[in-house]
């Protein structure tokens, strides 16, 4: 489930050469790979060079420090706000906002990335690609109510299972955070020169800073504060995630429905999350702490394994048997015929996944 370079003008050059509006399209798509990249934390494909890949400026005027300071190298998308009369060299400009809830980045031509808070996102309209963040504690304590509402109702919420919203730093919200993710990938100088990887995460260091020094500081205090510390304190997120176990499967859950509904697929509950395919699991919870394993998707008709980010339509009868052997292990020969544990088993190896499944003794 899945997600070039600049010129080498002389920093301090006003410059409208990178200015986006003329950019081809080729231009325009490398701005949405780099800003989603950004948004998220995983990094671009290919082999990383010198310097940041993605680095986001308030104030043009700090493209002269980040140039010096070593942060700009041949494969950094800088960017900085055009203010109508060019942007130095080597930045690209851009028109609006990447930090303001309710604000756009316009590449003055026909690319925008809208931004929205989280706790606004269900009273927003979404026009094209958008990034919902976490902008203040209210904001965090609405995803963790909808996460809540998610494990006991089976309600997803709308916004994030639409295929062009982007929920940004998802790995300091119970996901898992890209081991490259880091200063090297993101980062965000705000209009005063402090640095970030993320506009809601602890300051770093300033523009004059080197990339070693601020990997370094980044190392200190770890992906989760330097995503979200500026908004919502350490010890206060790590103890809401310690007491939802089940968030990384939450978010896992929300990633395949995404996939579904982008296919026209509607009306599916995720087992686990206010319903099982098994009413006896009712009650079980194996599962719901171990994002690692397979996801069972339901509807009144149809039926979904997810492994390993492979999505894949299965009988009913395989589906609830392998949701008796995530949910209740202990139970599944009770509840699950041993000629379907057989076939599971054989469907299982085919995708090159190992589980335990009991063996049947005859009496």
């Amino acid at each position: 489930m899945d997600t070039t370079g600049v010129g080498s003008a002389e920093p301090g050059t006003a410059s409208t050469g990178a200015d986006p509006r003329t950019a081809p399209a080729a231009d325009r798509k490398r701005l949405k790979d780099h800003l989603i990249s950004w948004a998220t934390g995983a990094p671009l494909k290919g082999t990383p060079g010198p310097g940041v890949q993605t680095l986001v400026l308030s104030n043009a005027d700090h493209v002269p420090a980040v140039v010096a300071a070593g942060l700009v190298g041949p494969g950094t998308l800088l960017l900085a706000p055009h203010d109508g009369t060019g942007v130095p060299a080597p930045a690209t400009g851009y028109e609006g906002s990447l930090t303001e809830p309710g604000d756009e980045l316009s590449n003055g031509q026909d690319f925008f990335l809208q931004t929205h808070s989280y706790a606004s996102s269900p009273y927003m309209t979404v026009f094209g690609p958008t990034v919902v963040r976490l902008t203040d504690r209210p904001d965090f304590e609405a995803y963790l109510a909808d996460a809540d509402r998610a494990l006991t109702e089976g309600v997803f919420p709308d916004f994030l299972l639409t295929s062009s919203v982007v929920l940004a730093d998802a790995g300091a919200l119970g996901g898992s955070h890209h081991p490259a993710d880091g200063p090297a990938v993101r980062l965000y100088a705000d209009p005063d020169g402090f640095v970030s990887t993320t506009p809601t995460g602890a300051v770093l260091g300033t523009v004059h800073d080197s990339l070693d020094t601020l990997t370094r500081r980044y190392a200190g205090i770890g992906p989760d504060e330097a995503a979200l510390g500026a908004v919502v304190p350490e010890d206060i997120r790590a103890q809401a995630l310690r007491s939802r176990p089940f968030l990384p499967r939450y978010l896992k859950a929300i990633a395949a429905m995404r996939i579904l509904m982008a296919h026209g697929k509607t009306g599916l509950r995720v087992s686990g999350f206010g319903a099982r395919l098994t009413p006896e699991l009712a009650a079980a919870g194996a599962d719901l702490g171990d994002a690692t394993l397979p996801l069972v998707v339901h509807g009144d008709s149809e039926t979904y394994m997810v492994i390993s980010g492979r999505l894949f339509a299965v009988r009913r009868e395989i589906a609830r048997a392998l949701e008796c052997l995530l949910a209740a292990p202990e139970r599944v020969t009770e509840l699950v015929p041993a000629a379907e544990l057989d076939q599971l088993d054989e469907l299982l190896a085919q995708h090159g996944v190992r589980l335990d499944t009991p063996q049947v003794v005859a009496a």
